[in-house]
């Protein structure tokens, strides 16, 4: 069983990201983050997506030995596959397997093979359109899958997803968010439950989804999804 959770980025995030709307849904595709720091998980990459990916990059999915988290809907088309218009960011659902040192590549990709078993049920997509990354730009990508070392190639991959029951995959949680709209011309935001030391900004009419709103030192702050805070004083958001 793999935990399964939503962490969908802002519609302003989105629409700097991807090409809107209208994905087809045909295809999936399989990554590998490549991204081998410590600490480099699936819920690192979801906050990396809905705080403003400084690449001009986007997936669905992120996948790691503990849960898989999404971080668009299906129907939005990515830019993810590298072939610009083409059906691969047009109309392929794309999911990124962690590589973390400090993570469990075997049960990273397990838990991948899990989720795209559900995908396809959920998605009518059959395993011959479950792809390699490589397959639409030639990138050697998955790396760690394709280079025939790892605990799974390719061939042993899809075959673990043939044979995945579905009744195994947990449901996605869901917890009941909001939006905020940004009123300053400039908003700090914390990684914790703080006033000082504000780890970084956001800009005036950038929305937020906020998880639930907490008390800090007898004032008010909002915890966004991405596990941020910020003030939740109407002087400076709107509750959308």
């Amino acid at each position: 069983m793999v935990k399964i959770r939503k962490h969908l980025v802002s519609q302003s995030i989105t629409n700097k990201v991807t090409s809107g709307t209208g994905n087809g849904r045909k295809w999936i595709t399989i990554h590998e983050t490549d991204n081998t720091r410590k600490t480099a998980s699936a819920n690192a990459h979801a906050r990396l997506q809905a705080m403003g990916n400084s690449r001009a990059a986007s997936w669905h999915w992120t996948v790691d030995d503990k849960e898989a988290v999404q971080s668009f809907n299906h129907s939005v088309k990515c830019w993810a596959a590298g072939d610009g218009n083409g059906d691969g960011n047009a109309n392929s659902i794309h999911i990124e397997i962690c590589v973390n040192e400090d993570g469990n590549y075997k049960k990273a990709v397990e838990n991948t093979a899990i989720l795209v078993a559900k995908i396809m049920k959920d998605e009518k997509i059959p395993i011959s359109n479950v792809v390699q990354h490589n397959h639409w730009s030639g990138k050697n990508c998955p790396s760690k899958m394709r280079s025939g070392k790892a605990a799974f190639t390719w061939s042993t991959f899809r075959k673990l997803v043939t044979t995945i029951k579905i009744t195994t995959v947990s449901k996605p949680k869901t917890n009941k968010t909001f939006q905020i709209q940004v009123l300053a011309n400039v908003l700090n935001y914390y990684d914790g439950p703080r006033w000082s030391k504000p780890t970084g900004t956001v800009k005036k009419g950038e929305r937020l989804t906020i998880e639930k709103k907490v008390l800090v030192d007898g004032s008010a702050m909002y915890k966004t999804v991405s596990g941020t805070y910020v003030t939740a004083s109407s002087k400076y958001v709107k509750k959308l």
